[in-house]
């Protein structure tokens, strides 16, 4: 089996949580606010509600309140909790984070709090796993599909690595089932990477990002928050809404106009549910964050468009959405940024929920499909 690990060596270093340069916490509410997720749910009437996230991670904290009555399955492909394959205990913290980011919907909010979850165990407890689990996990999608209405499958894993192509990637069996659920009208959403730092500032996503069939995903910043170090060693000095962060990967497609990072969301930092107890909470950062804000807009955009015309809408189609926002969503990748990575100067897009909401709105209009309120 083919070892790797959560993108996730991206957290604040001493002191672990940075002075705020504002009274603003960092709470799901903020990331809501500047992608405009509450407002697309409240004119398009959605939640997420009737589809499901695979979520798969470090486990679930299946007693949190944030998920109360709305988890449709669970499954263990690791050794932890004794090879229980019903037990996805999360010892980490990493996968209850992911998970309410895309769809906690009590304590916290996440971007699609009706949204039900299935909870895939493919990464241990101290944070490692096998692509070999990963395998299996889609495998359990693939199958379980449409028992569950599956939208949308997060990753927010990759081995770490810095690829500008997929090449010989996108012929190995992982790929393969990204494709078939992409076929499915199911979209794979990746974290990009979180070693750009460790790469001297060379453009490129980690593995699985960099499959051209899944949808990838980087990470600003939400607001301006103070100075952040990471124990990678990228370090920014300080931020402001729409900053890329020194530690995301990032992919433009004047390199590769097949594998590009397809979208940046906010992805530092995240409150969102925790492990210690059924209230718990927890700060992270990394593109690990920035993918769930993604899949769970995916999920709304699939509620609206399943709707109005009786299917699920293709990942060609979510894409076209998602960065349909510019120039409102341009995010560039600037040369004055105040941190200890080299930049690009080019200019990337980030997600926007309104925006994404009403060009399905649009589309469905073009399309003659009657839109009912």
């Amino acid at each position: 089996m083919t070892d790797f690990k959560i993108p996730l060596d991206v957290k604040p270093v001493e002191p672990p949580i940075v002075q705020f340069d504002s009274a603003q916490a960092p709470f799901l509410v903020e990331v809501d606010k500047y992608v405009r997720a509450g407002k697309a749910r409240k004119d398009f009437k959605v939640s997420g509600k009737g589809l499901c996230a695979a979520i798969l991670d470090t486990g679930l904290n299946t007693q949190h309140v944030d998920f109360a009555g709305r988890i449709a399955a669970v499954r263990n492909f690791t050794t932890d909790n004794n090879g229980d394959l019903n037990d996805v205990t999360d010892g980490n913290g990493h996968g209850t984070n992911v998970a309410g980011i895309v769809a906690a919907g009590d304590e916290h909010v996440g971007m699609a709090p009706g949204a039900n979850v299935a909870a895939l165990k493919v990464l241990r407890n101290h944070g490692g796993g096998s692509f070999a689990w990963v395998e299996q996990a889609l495998d359990w999608v693939l199958q379980n599909q449409a028992v569950h209405n599956i939208g949308v499958v997060c990753m927010s894993l990759g081995d770490g690595n810095n690829y500008v192509e997929d090449g010989p990637l996108a012929a190995g069996t992982l790929a393969q089932k990204i494709a078939a659920l992409r076929q499915a009208n199911v979209a794979v959403v990746v974290a990009a990477g979180n070693e750009y730092y460790t790469h001297a500032s060379k453009q490129g996503m980690s593995y699985p990002a960099i499959i051209r069939d899944t949808v990838s995903v980087g990470a600003v910043y939400d607001a301006a928050v103070g100075a952040f170090s990471y124990s990678s060693g990228a370090r920014a000095n300080s931020t402001r809404a729409g900053q890329i962060t020194p530690f995301s990967q990032r992919l433009h497609p004047t390199i590769n106009s097949q594998t590009y990072t397809d979208i940046f969301a906010p992805g530092a930092p995240v409150t969102s549910s925790g492990i210690n107890g059924p209230k718990g909470e927890s700060i992270q950062h990394g593109t690990s964050q920035a993918a769930p804000v993604t899949a769970g807009i995916i999920l709304l955009l699939q509620e609206f468009y399943q709707r109005h015309a009786g299917e699920l809408p293709s990942v060609e189609q979510l894409i076209g959405w998602l960065r349909s926002g510019a120039p409102d969503t341009e995010v560039v990748d600037s040369m004055d940024l105040d941190d200890n990575v080299q930049h690009t100067g080019l200019t990337f897009l980030r997600v926007d929920a309104l925006k994404a909401m009403e060009a399905a709105y649009q589309e469905l209009v073009l399309s003659h499909i009657e839109i009912s309120s």
